[in-house]
């Protein structure tokens, strides 16, 4: 025996993470009619000097080619009040495309802002690395602004959560 511990299974790991609350955010990859979106709520900030993000897309996922092939994406930051959004683009069953959802074009690129976010991030893919069953996405932030003074919409224990009063 090397004394090395043995790895925890999905199901405990996603039951211990479910104590760590996140922020909701649609993850939009390719361009008009190509345009494909998909509930994120592993996005983060990486560094600010150089600005980057992150965040973890699943293999298989219809955005994978989409974002291969533009290397650009943009993410919106989703509402309270945009649950429903949240578990539409959570559905992997849903059809491609945004029929029936508001979005905003960005000028100068074209990319596809959810309406009614709390705000967004336009980004250059840096790097796409394996990591298990999903993909670690790395993204070089060209755009972001915030677009309304809305709460935003969080997720923990497996539920979306409204954001609670402060406490410090």
């Amino acid at each position: 025996m090397t004394g090395r511990k043995t790895l925890v299974s999905g199901s405990k790991l996603r039951s211990a993470a479910r104590g760590l609350p996140t922020g909701v955010t649609i993850v939009i990859g390719g361009r008009g009619a190509d345009a494909h979106g998909l509930t994120v709520n592993s996005f983060a900030t990486l560094s600010l000097d150089p600005p980057l993000v992150s965040f973890c897309l699943k293999e298989g996922a219809r955005l994978h080619p989409r974002m291969a092939e533009t290397r650009e994406f943009v993410v919106s930051i989703l509402a309270e009040d945009q649950a429903g959004l949240a578990l539409r683009f959570a559905d992997p069953s849903r059809p491609a495309g945004f029929a029936g959802v508001e979005t905003t074009s960005l000028p100068g690129t074209g990319g596809l802002v959810v309406a009614g976010a709390v705000g967004y991030f336009e980004c250059r893919v840096r790097s796409m690395a394996p990591m298990g069953d999903h993909t670690l996405m790395v993204g070089e932030v060209t755009g972001c602004d915030i677009l309304r003074d809305h709460p935003p919409l969080l997720f923990a224990g497996g539920r979306l959560h409204r954001l609670g009063s402060a406490l410090a």
